[in-house]
């Protein structure tokens, strides 16, 4: 469950610039390349289907066209590609416009630059479409829940919540995600990798957003406040649960007695009473507890 809620996060915050990832810029940097690619497919396929209504046959072609363009034509009607990528990556194209559209993704060449924000695109028509994030336009709406999306790739991996697809699986335990992103961060699990440190007390994390929610504790930074009783919480997430004391809403059920409970963690605590399971031993005498608290009140 944690998982998903991660991915519901990371699909929301592909729509803004404080991306909760590891580097939001590279990210939102791919999410349009992948648009660009798309937008070089679309537009090859919405001229080739121009010129296939307008022109039925090759003999309709003006008599004054020279034999290039006779071929450029041709190419559209038999589906031939005459145009290939001198790179590595072997693509072809039926217009020479569209290989050097394409050629931009290997010189780097980014001539359409956003005026508000100095990101730079390949194409015009991706440009046009960033533009949206500053306009707050988000013309793509989900028909399950209403959520609205500024591209329409975010909306396609949004829509992997509701048809419950996940096609990125770790191959280490099994474990399934709907986004590439998702995944990557679950394989540092496996490996142990915690890249962000804590340059005041050492702690290292998986993610950098938790370094920067661990920051807090360090600052004494509490910016989420109770509106009931205005006890500040140093992480939003704490906000949440504590507000269930004022709501009272207990989600958590245990599955053999049926006791609610506000917290995930007191549901996992209970089990013991039903497993038996004591966990916590004192080193002097040896006796084993169900709870910590009840540990540490034998030296209180």
């Amino acid at each position: 469950m944690a998982f998903i809620k991660e991915e519901r996060e990371d699909i929301k915050s592909e729509e803004t610039f404080r991306v909760k990832k590891e580097d939001p810029e590279e990210q939102t940097k791919m999410e349009f390349i992948k648009e660009e690619c798309e937008d070089m497919k679309i537009e090859a396929f919405r001229v080739k289907h121009e010129d296939t209504k307008e022109k039925t046959g090759c003999q309709e072609l003006d008599e004054n066209d020279d034999k290039d363009q006779y071929e450029k034509h041709c190419d559209f009607i038999t589906g031939q590609k005459s145009f290939s990528c001198s790179q590595t990556c072997g693509k072809s194209f039926n217009r020479f416009g569209d290989l050097n559209s394409h050629m931009r993704i290997h010189t780097g060449e980014k001539p359409y630059i956003c005026h508000q924000c100095g990101l730079g695109f390949t194409l015009k028509v991706t440009l046009r479409r960033h533009m949206r994030i500053h306009a707050g336009e988000k013309p793509y709406t989900c028909p399950q829940c209403g959520m609205s999306f500024t591209l329409k790739e975010t909306l396609r991996r949004h829509m992997r919540i509701h048809t419950r697809e996940k096609p990125y699986t770790c191959h280490q335990c099994g474990l399934g995600f709907t986004l590439k992103e998702t995944l990557r961060r679950h394989m540092k699990i496996h490996t142990g990798e915690k890249p962000y440190t804590c340059k005041l007390c050492g702690k290292s994390f998986i993610r950098k957003s938790s370094l920067n929610n661990h920051l807090k504790i360090h600052s004494g930074e509490k910016p989420y406040t109770c509106s009931q009783c205005e006890r500040s919480f140093t992480h939003k997430k704490k906000l949440d649960v504590h507000m269930r004391i004022h709501t009272g809403e207990k989600p958590f059920t245990c599955k053999l007695c049926g006791k609610n409970f506000t917290r995930k963690t007191s549901v996992k605590n209970h089990m013991r009473i039903h497993t038996g399971e004591k966990p916590y031993t004192c080193s002097q005498c040896g006796k084993s507890f169900t709870y910590k608290q009840h540990l540490d009140r034998k030296y209180t």
